[in-house]
């Protein structure tokens, strides 16, 4: 007989846009966030109804491709997640990755 495991994370989630590649870029309307536990402690995730994308998306390990419209999240770095914090929810956004430093 077996038991369940859980794995420490906070439900479920859309699928996850991947901002940290070279040329990445998502634009969105913002429809809030929330704090997520992570082996790395609590993390910010921040949701987008997507408008235009040119990165790739992840869902349960696989790659998928969002519909425009359809709901998104963000695991944001440090810095990206100090200003994403300060847009109110239905205004648009653009992220674009610009590579480090």
């Amino acid at each position: 007989m077996g038991r369940n495991i859980t794995d420490g994370g906070s439900g479920d989630f859309s699928p996850t846009a991947n901002i940290k590649e070279e040329g990445a870029m998502v634009k969105g309307v913002m429809e809030g966030h929330r704090l997520v536990k992570t082996k790395f402690g609590d993390k910010p995730v921040f949701s987008l109804k997507v408008l235009e994308a040119d990165c790739t998306f992840s869902s349960s390990g696989k790659e998928v491709q969002p519909a425009e419209g359809d709901k998104v999240d963000i695991f944001a770095p440090t810095r990206l997640a100090k200003q994403l914090a300060q847009v109110t929810t239905v205004e648009t956004v653009t992220i674009r990755y610009l590579g480090l430093g």
